[in-house]
Parts: C-alpha cells; structure tokens; sequence
C-alpha cells in the first residue's frame, strides 16, 4: 500500500489532554520521565496509531486518556464516553473457571448484544457453559472487541489488539472499525495493519508525543527523511566546529609569529615606540583570541545541538552451523495427524541450505503442528509418503510462549545452558547486546515481561549454531525497534529460516523464497510471497 497523507475537515471534539505529565518512581534515581506537557486532541472521526518502543508508555498514556491513572500534571476533558481494553495477556482470564456465560452476564445485563456482535463482526459462536479459561488469545480478544463495540462508545482505546489474531481476525477487526463511528486510539506493532486502519501517528518519543498526519508507511518514510536531514545537519557541524577549530590553531600561531617578530625587531627602533607596538599588537591579538574562541564555543554547542540521541536496541548476530549446501527437510506425500484429526494431508515440503520459508494459516490449521512434528516435540504424527530429515542439522525453534527458555533459571543461566563453551564474559557481553545489563542477568526468568522473555528468547539463539530456524509468531511482544534490529540480524543470516506469522510486513522484509498457505487441510503453495504484501495478503483472504 502506498503511503497516504491526509487532509483534514476537524469533526467535533471528543477528547482534549492538556499539559499531560507522568514520571515512573525509581528507587535510588532520578524518576524516569515518559511525557512531558504534552497536549493531544481527538476529534470523533480520528483514526490514531500510537507507536513507541516497548517501555516507553503507551500503556500508561491510553490508561490516562481512560481515566484509569491521573496524570501527574495536566488534564483530560472527556466530551463522550470512553472504552479502553488493555492487553489480553494483562488481563489475568486464563485462571478464571467462570464459564462464558457467566463471563457476559457480569458483563452485561443484555449479554445476548455481546453474542450478536460476536457473531457479525467475527464470525465466531461460543458455547455459553464452556469455561472462560478454555479460550484462545484470538477467541478472548474477540469477545472482549464484540464487548467494547456493544458499549458503542466515542472513543475506543486499544492496547495491542492484534497480538493473538490470525489474518482473517485482522481482516474482521479492520472492518468492525470502519464501521465503528467514534474515535479510535490503536497500539500496534503490525505496521501493515496499521497502514489499513490509521490516518494519523501519534509517536511516543521520551518526554513528548509527534503527531503525523498520515499511516504507517508516511510516518516511517518521514522518519527517514528527518533522521537524513539531521545526520547531514550533525555532518555540516563537525566540519564547522573543525574550520573553527583550524582558523583557531593558524590565529594563535601568526599571533606567536608576531610576538616573535616583535621582539627581534624591538631593539632596532625607540621603545616608546617598540611599547606603543607590543601593546597594539597585544590588543590586536586578544581580540582575535575571544572572536575564535566565540566561534569555537558556538561550533562546539552547534555539534552538541545536532547530536542524534541514541536509543538502546538489542543487537542480534546469529551463527550458521555449516555453509555447505545440502538438503535439511523433505516431506512427499505424507499426512500429519493430531490424535485422531486430520491436519494436513499430502504433504509436499522441501527445505534447503538458504531456504526462507512462510507458513500461514489460520488459528488451529496446523502451522505450529507441523513444525513440532519434525521437530519431535509434539503429539502429531506423520504418517504415508516420506519424511527426510538431514542427520546431525541443528534446528532452533523459537515459539510463541517461549519455551526455550527455561523459567526455573535465570537470564545469565539459561544462556549458559544453551551454550556452556562460551565463558562468562562473553555470555555477559552478549546479554548487554541485549539490553540486559549489571543485576538484570540475575532475574529469574519467571519474573520476565513477554517483551523481555521475546529479547532473552533471541539472545540464547544468538548464541547458537543454526542450521534451520524455526520462528512462531516471534514479532508479538516485540516493538518496532527491536523489530528492526531482528530483521536486521536475519537478513545477515546465511542459514535456513522457516517463519509462522501473521504479521505481513516482517515477513516482506526478510527476502522469503517459499510461501504456503494450510488451507482446507492441504499445504498450499502461494504465487505471490510477501514483498508483494497486498497482492500476498489478497491471496491468503
């Protein structure tokens, strides 16, 4: 999709923040600042992504706007209603044994709306006696989006509502908010989605909210462009500050060649006159000496002025086993079965040395069972054709929950699990590339955000020989930096890499080969792969 800039006819005002402040508590520091005298609006009709990397506040800014935390200093004056649905992994449902029925009618003294809603926007029917806690992330993100629409709100507040859905659940949730007709504030790190449902970016950067009057695509090419513009600014100030400093350096060397030159000339001419010249030379050359000092102190803020603050982001490096080409997985004509289920039949998989493999499906086609299967940690089983798997290949397979890690231990242990040849040293360097410095390698894995959890996932693997890797959704607590830095570490692998993902702009940018789509249980081939993402994304609907 291209990017798209959008001009606005203002529709009335549902929301105003004024001078919005909010600090976190730091034991032992300063108070960390999030936002700073900020000032937003939302008009009824805005369509707004909020972007930031993880950390940075957006779940605390749209739980200001809710009402939900008071800002420290500042205001919120809400002209209509408000829905505000966090993150489903925050919501603490899986241990409830309350039933679906019970879940709504607390809810809601007309449930039956919610069900309805359920039905028509998401295609989705629950049974009412069925326990809460046997839900899916995709099926809970849908009851609980099928809730805020039957409040029919002003404002519709979302914090990561794509996180567990497939790309027909994205197609829905697109459609249920164009023909939502309040306002809606998004958080996303699915840039495609973002493009299809947005018209402005507000980006939480520390201390203040930019506001871009466009989608996705706009604001990062904009992006782009700033950060150019203030390298070359940053470069125009060093060469500058470098002039200043050589115009300095020649000053006070004629300055000391006059003073030379003053004095072997002082004893051929009367001193009254050699005093008159040493005093006006003396003038001459301090004043000369504070216009360049003036000029380099105005270099040397300009340089400070341009310097482009750097933001910490993992560094991801990974190690291929062997860069022999050869054959690592290949499945004619077999059959893949969960107990007594049919997932997918006639299989055709072939994976080399190199290969970029994209696997999409919807929620329970068999994506994840497949790869468990070869893998041989999984209930499903093969069964007819052939199955080939290359001896002695090391595969690494990085799923959803993170399953690599191991809970029990912590940061620093588990890498040392994974990889006990390296010393202590380098263990600790990697996890610092990571964004796990001094007491953090000693957090027991448990107490880790899923963000966190997603960061130490990639660090252990960074330190692994790889022959194949295998990627389950791998971009869902991630932020868009750290993102970036994945793509930026996959793309320098030379290794083969098999991706399970709904999330269609990380995958057209990791040079993917192979697309297959499981569809009425059969492992399809797709024409198009994913750098063609809407001719990719239409293919799959």
């Amino acid at each position: 999709m291209e990017h798209q800039i959008y001009m606005y006819m203002h529709s009335p005002t549902v929301l105003n923040g004024s001078n919005l402040s909010y600090e976190l508590p730091s034991l032992g520091t300063l108070p960390r600042i999030l936002f700073q005298n900020v000032n937003v609006t939302i008009h009824q009709d805005s369509r707004i992504g909020l972007i930031a990397a993880n950390g940075m506040g957006k779940s605390t800014f749209l739980k200001i706007l809710a009402g939900e935390i008071i800002p420290q200093q500042g205001t919120v004056t809400r002209m209509g209603s408000v829905f505000y649905l966090p993150q489903i992994s925050t919501l603490d449902l899986q241990v409830s044994q309350n039933s679906v029925l019970d879940w709504l009618s607390s809810h809601s003294d007309e449930w039956w709306t919610i069900t309805a809603l359920l039905a028509e926007k998401f295609a989705m029917e629950l049974v009412l006696s069925q326990p809460l806690s046997s839900l899916s992330g995709g099926e809970l993100t849908k009851l609980w989006l099928a809730h805020a629409l039957s409040k029919q709100p002003d404002i519709l507040l979302l914090d990561e509502p794509t996180n567990h859905l497939d790309l027909p659940g994205l197609e829905q949730l697109e459609r249920a908010l164009q023909g939502f007709c309040g306002a809606v504030v998004i958080v996303s790190h699915k840039p495609f989605f973002l493009d299809r449902v947005v018209s402005r970016i507000w980006e939480l950067t520390p201390g203040k909210i930019q506001v871009y009057g466009g989608n996705y695509t706009f604001w990062r090419s904009q992006k782009e462009i700033a950060e150019e513009n203030a390298l070359r600014l940053h470069e125009v100030a060093r060469k500058q500050l470098q002039q200043a400093e050589t115009a300095a350096q020649k000053e006070e060397q004629r300055a000391a060649q006059s003073r030379q030159q003053g004095r072997k000339n002082a004893g051929s001419i009367p001193k009254i006159i050699a005093s008159e010249k040493k005093r006006s030379a003396e003038v001459t050359a301090g004043i000369a000496k504070k216009k360049h000092e003036a000029l380099l102190e105005k270099a040397h803020q300009k340089v400070l002025e341009t310097r482009i603050p750097t933001t910490k982001c993992a560094f991801i490096q990974l190690e291929e086993v062997s860069h022999k080409q050869r054959n690592l997985i290949n499945i004619q004509g077999a059959n893949l079965s969960l107990g007594s289920r049919l997932l997918i039949k006639n299989i055709q998989l072939h994976i080399a040395s190199g290969d970029r493999v994209a696997i999409a499906g919807v929620n329970g086609s068999g994506k994840s069972s497949l790869a468990k299967a070869i893998l041989g940690i999984d209930k499903g089983i093969f069964t007819g054709g052939e199955v080939a798997i290359a001896s002695s290949m090391k595969i690494v397979y990085l799923d959803q929950n993170y399953q690599l890690v191991n809970r029990s231990a912590t940061v620093l242990e588990n890498m040392q699990l994974v990889n006990p040849k390296l010393n202590y040293q380098l263990h600790r360097q990697q996890l610092g590339h990571f964004l796990f410095c001094h007491d953090a390698v000693y957090k027991p894995a448990s107490s880790l955000s899923g963000g966190e959890l997603a960061r130490l996932a990639m660090a252990m693997i960074s330190v692994a020989a790889i022959d194949l890797l295998i990627l389950d959704e791998p971009t869902n607590n991630l932020d868009l930096l750290t993102i970036n830095q994945f793509v930026d570490g996959l793309n320098a692998f030379s290794g083969a890499i098999w991706v399970i993902s709904h999330d269609i702009d990380f995958q057209s940018r990791i040079g993917i080969t192979q697309a297959y789509h499981i569809k009425n249980h059969q492992l399809q081939p797709l024409t198009y792969l994913p750098k063609d993402r809407e001719k990719y994304y239409q293919e799959l609907l």
